[in-house]
């Protein structure tokens, strides 16, 4: 079977970022005037041919809530940033799940279009109070990786980085819930007897494995829904249980 095209989601502490994690680029939320995220949007030293729409985005003021703008990372972290455009600081709460999900998403298609390998997100969304809670950004992260699965066609690794282990622990679990909660069936494999359940999404059956014993926590892989040709993704996240 073809496993050319992989995406991987992982969760680990922010302070795993330049000690056992350097991402090819960081996600930082973003509001629409551009004034939480770094300086330098755009930077015209980046090799890496932006595009002209991206260009023209980031010189508004406001950006549209859902895009985002790009600019050099931290060199000793990443090089490049891309900054998801979610919040609106005139509104409460200050972000909606659909601009999480419809920013990420286009962000991982970006990013799979320059050949990046591993991205290090923060819970984009999650500000003081003011935007969305735990549960909301998970929701938009989830589904922004279910639509990027059965588009991405490269090897792409996703890393949310969290600041405590509690912090983890919730996450785990309620990605792993909302995983059980679309499952249109369950099953167990020949080998290992390791947990499946299917989910679908689109024209697309997304197979989800549990991964009993360890902190991967499941694998995804994507099969056509009419008995097409077969093409895959993995998705993992950690199971803290």
């Amino acid at each position: 079977m073809n496993r050319e095209s992989t995406l991987r989601f992982d969760l680990d502490l922010r302070e795993s970022l330049q000690h056992r994690l350097r991402p090819d680029a960081l996600v930082l939320q973003e509001d629409r005037n551009l004034v939480m995220g770094p300086a330098g949007v755009l930077d015209p030293n980046v090799e890496l041919d932006a595009d002209e729409a991206l260009r023209a985005a980031a010189t508004q003021r406001p950006v549209p809530l859902g895009k985002f703008v790009l600019s050099r990372g931290p060199d000793d972290i990443a090089q490049l940033t891309y900054g998801a455009v979610v919040h609106d600081f005139d509104s409460r709460p200050t972000c909606r799940p659909g601009d999480v999900r419809r920013s990420l998403t286009a962000i991982l298609a970006d990013a799979d279009r320059r050949g990046l390998s591993t991205l290090a997100v923060e819970p984009i969304g999650v500000w003081n109070r003011h935007g969305l809670t735990m549960d909301g950004m998970v929701e938009a992260v989830d589904r922004a990786l279910l639509e990027a699965s059965v588009s991405i066609r490269g090897n792409l690794r996703i890393v949310l980085m969290l600041d405590h282990v509690d912090q983890l622990e919730e996450v785990s679990h309620l990605l792993r819930s909302k995983v059980l909660r679309r499952a249109s069936r369950s099953f167990r494999t020949v080998d290992g007897g390791a947990a499946v359940v299917e989910v679908r999404w689109d024209k697309y059956r997304l197979h989800v494995r549990f991964v009993p014993g360890t902190m991967s926590g499941y694998m995804v892989t994507r099969f056509s829904g009419t008995g097409g040709e077969e093409i895959q993704g993995a998705s993992t996240c950690r199971d803290t249980s």
